[in-house]
């Protein structure tokens, strides 16, 4: 028996006979000059194995029931990386001008993508090479004349253990005969952690060595939740992964008791549970977890997947997706679409030169306005969204009264422009202003008169209040969600808000933390944004509470500002729900370590 430690992918708990998926991880590709009569043939070859590929991948989008966003959107992404101008037109230059075989063209090519990938900050970003894998591995396949059906072999429910799986070998895998993944490479973000969540399947990657450890046969444990496998597992280990299994399952039963109840606390006040989405990542499951909506819906990742401007059809469809997806959370769950926030540690290599202070420079609605076509082409995409069901747009990063007049002008001329074109729009649709910077949290009286909601981004407001770099592991001490100068400022933001009779949200990270949340709330926050995984954690905890007693942890919160620490506020909050809510560590310790 041996027990291996790893990261912790998709929560929940697996057993059973291992099946090792050892492919061809590599494929050899010849390189060779072609004479300069073949170059015309060779480009016909290269076009002719992409459209086959796109035929290939087409089947799979089409195999998908509605609802399983889970496979769609992987492939849809897929057939974007396909039909990339910039990766084509580097295959079709290598042809031409050095007379490279296709084959070799399109590995060079590749490389260069996937370097510029490696480059990027943005640990999700990173892991999207996997895409681009999976594109090449598709279209050497074809050019070279392999098979592709990897998984036939298995027949009975299994653990696949694999040193990595490409995107496309994740979601054509029969779900009913995976129990659990167990894989040497990965992260939290990688498309098997993504799509093992969205299919409630128990992960554990970065294992290290995990394939060449296991025979096919042997027997697995995984751990999901706390990030561990064990291998060939004796009756004792057995047994105690036994009653962890029934404790998951009595977990679940009372989080989701009170699922479908009026109101989030004791006392029935209202909180709307949301869920923080992006393109490409499938948003079929949210609903299950109980969000009620997507409050926060990173668009920026449009461009960034594939480092350049979408179109303003593509930008349409893919919103308008997001909007019908959301519409299995209820009728009246809205999108709130955030403008593109590139900047800090989310640049296109198209933004040119990168600024010294990325974090204190031209991005997000910055950028935007000092763009106005490529804004104008998000607002109109986003207004014909609306069309299909409620949507909300939510400008990034304002930090003056001025910006965001600007903002809003903007968006009054995209809706003439489509009135002008005939195009169907909702007239009504909700705009919002992010509080991340603390002007506007000083002056959120002002911008409250402008806008129809406040949506708190707290980790930047914890940024830039402390002036911490967030991703910087050196002072990573001063990320203090419960600073008292945060405290003051997420307080003077609500109060704002509700003298303008506008809602708030928070769709930071502090969102998904049970305490933080619970405290937010009782500062009069009304809506929640977060990892969906982490919703039913929060609506337990609520649900235990009045908003009396939240409002009362709240007004300690603020009052200890003046002599204590935010380590020393943080813990009198949750001391505050532990004895409200004594199942709150063990809950935590199940649900939330994905």
């Amino acid at each position: 028996m041996v027990t291996i430690a790893g990261i912790a992918a998709s929560r929940g708990f697996a057993a059973g006979p291992v099946f090792v998926h050892r492919p061809d991880d590599i494929i050899a590709v010849p390189e060779y000059e072609i004479p300069p009569e073949r170059v015309m043939s060779e480009l016909d070859r290269y076009h002719a194995a992409r459209a086959e590929t796109r035929q290939q991948l087409e089947a799979l989008i089409a195999q998908f029931k509605d609802g399983e966003r889970h496979g769609v959107d992987v492939f849809v992404n897929h057939l974007a990386i396909l039909d990339d101008a910039a990766m084509t037109a580097s295959v079709e230059r290598l042809v031409r001008e050095s007379r490279l075989n296709a084959e070799a063209a399109l590995r060079r090519t590749v490389a260069e993508f996937r370097a510029a990938f490696g480059r990027m900050h943005d640990p999700y970003l990173r892991e999207r090479v996997r895409d681009v894998d999976d594109v090449e591995r598709r279209l050497l396949r074809v050019l070279l004349g392999r098979d592709e059906n990897l998984f036939s072999q298995i027949t009975e429910p299994v653990v696949v253990v694999a040193a990595d799986l490409a995107p496309s070998e994740t979601v054509a895998l029969r779900r009913e005969l995976v129990l659990g993944f167990a894989l040497d490479r990965g992260s939290a973000t990688s498309h098997v952690a993504l799509l093992a969540r969205a299919l409630g399947i128990p992960a554990v990657v970065g294992l290290g060595d995990v394939s060449a450890r296991v025979k096919p046969g042997d027997d697995i444990l995984v751990d999901g939740t706390n990030g561990a496998v064990t291998v060939n597992p004796d009756v004792k280990t057995c047994a105690e992964f036994a009653r962890l299994v029934r404790r998951e399952r009595e977990l679940y039963a009372l989080l989701n008791e009170d699922k479908t109840k009026a109101g989030a606390t004791r006392d029935g006040a209202l909180v709307r549970f949301c869920a923080n989405a992006q393109p490409g990542v499938p948003m079929g499951g949210l609903a299950a977890f109980g969000a009620q909506g997507v409050g926060l819906y990173r668009s920026e990742y449009l461009w960034l997947a594939c480092d350049g401007e979408p179109s303003e059809d593509e930008q349409a469809a893919a919103y308008s997706e997001a909007v019908r997806a959301a519409s299995a959370m209820g009728e009246t769950a809205r999108v709130v679409f955030r403008a593109l926030d590139i900047g800090g540690d989310k640049a296109m290599r198209s933004q040119g030169v990168r600024e010294p202070n990325p974090f204190l420079g031209s991005r997000s609605i910055r950028w935007l306005l000092a763009h106005r076509s490529t804004f104008r082409t998000q607002l109109r995409a986003i207004l014909r969204a609306s069309a299909v069901g409620p949507s909300a747009v939510l400008w990034p990063m304002i930090a003056t009264m001025q910006e965001l007049q600007e903002a809003n002008a903007e968006l009054e001329r995209a809706k003439e422009e489509l009135r002008a074109e005939g195009v169907a729009f909702d007239e009504q649709m909700p705009k919002g202003c992010m509080i991340e910077i603390p002007s506007a949290a000083l002056c959120a009286d002002q911008l409250a008169r402008a806008v129809d909601f406040f949506s708190i981004g707290t980790n930047d407001l914890v940024q830039y209040t402390l002036a911490a770099d967030r991703g910087n592991s050196a002072v990573a001490y001063l990320y203090q969600p419960t600073n008292p100068a945060v405290l003051r400022l997420v307080d003077s933001t609500v109060k704002a808000a509700q003298a303008a009779g506008i809602p708030v949200a928070v769709c930071g990270e502090t969102a998904s933390d049970p305490v933080l949340g619970s405290l937010w709330v009782g500062m009069g926050v009304t809506e929640l944004s977060m990892g969906a995984s982490y919703i039913p954690v929060l609506r337990k905890v609520l649900r235990a509470l009045t908003m009396g007693e939240l409002r009362e942890m709240a007004n300690q919160a603020l009052a200890m500002g003046a002599t204590s620490s935010a380590a020393e506020i943080y813990a009198a909050c949750r001391a505050f729900i532990l004895a409200k809510v004594p199942q709150l560590e063990e809950i935590q310790s199940f649900f939330t370590s994905s």
